[in-house]
């Protein structure tokens, strides 16, 4: 079934006969019989009865237009709501986000979203980075706002928004914390908070040490770095974080001979085509991204 076919079904409804059909519908008569013949071999009974020079429905025919009548209604509506949909961004925006992000980054973005687009619902899921972006490239997703990879899947398209810039943290009372730059060797020697294993995070932070003949001393390893902050804090071991966690409760320390940082962005499919409030919320993303830089 076509709704071409729908389409000249109605026109011989109302007008009764083919020929009259054909020329509103700009066609010739011939391609209104075989569209006709086809919705009618498509839903296996005959929908006119061709009386001399006038087409009747049949009983079947007339119980067919009511259900054809809203085919093409429910198409019209479509139409019109997709038309709508590109004037202004609509319905729910779902994306991922990192926990970090979402506290440290994403809320003023978040406001100016809702002030802009207030018919959006945002559907926001806080998932680890490196998860966000196993559901983009399965497709379960279409956004994610996260830590980029390092090497990311050849599926995915990373653009950086931001860059954290890495440092070493500690309590004031931590043996190294009187020192304005530590050699990575020195914290070798002293318990180690860190993000978990396989994390995008982790992944650099073994990096700076993978020439160390010692080893790292963990005693804790989470994926929430608000969590090892409180740790840290605590004066239970040492850690790397982003400069802009670090407060009061934390001493602050360059690693020596080393500009540490992680980049954060945004993560898409390759030749997925974005909904128009995805579209949204990443040209606002650019647009903070812009003045940062300023």
């Amino acid at each position: 079934m076509q709704i071409n076919q729908i389409d000249a079904f109605l026109a011989v409804a109302e007008l009764g006969s083919f020929s009259l059909a054909a020329e509103q519908l700009h066609i010739t008569q011939p391609a209104v019989s075989k569209r006709i013949r086809q919705l009618e071999i498509s839903i296996d009974t005959e929908l006119f009865d061709r009386i001399s020079k006038r087409s009747i429905l049949t009983p079947n025919g007339k119980a067919f237009k009511p259900h054809a009548e809203r085919i093409l209604q429910e198409l019209k509506s479509y139409r019109s709501s997709l038309s709508r949909q590109q004037d202004a961004p609509s319905g729910s925006l779902s994306f991922a986000t990192s926990h970090h992000i979402g506290l440290h980054r994403l809320p003023d973005t978040l406001r100016d979203f809702k002030i802009r687009y207030p018919q959006v619902d945002l559907d926001l899921h806080f998932m680890d980075s490196e998860d966000a972006c196993v559901a983009i490239a399965n497709n379960e997703l279409e956004l994610a706002i996260v830590t980029l990879p390092e090497l990311a899947d050849e599926k995915l398209t990373c653009e950086p928004v931001w860059v954290d810039q890495l440092v070493a943290v500690m309590a004031a009372d931590h043996p190294l914390a009187r020192q304005r730059e530590i050699d990575p060797a020195e914290l070798l020697e002293h318990a180690a908070i860190l993000p978990s294993l396989g994390t995008f995070t982790r992944k650099i932070i073994n990096s700076l040490f993978a020439a160390s003949k010692g080893q790292l001393k963990i005693i804790l390893e989470t994926n929430y770095l608000e969590t090892i902050k409180v740790m840290v804090s605590a004066n239970l071991g040492w850690s790397i974080l982003p400069r802009s966690m670090v407060d009061s409760s934390l001493s602050s320390h360059r690693l020596r001979g080393l500009d540490v940082q992680r980049p954060l962005g945004i993560v898409t499919r390759k030749n997925r085509t974005l909904s128009l409030s995805s579209t949204a919320m990443i040209d606002l993303l650019r647009a903070g991204r812009t003045d940062n830089s300023k």
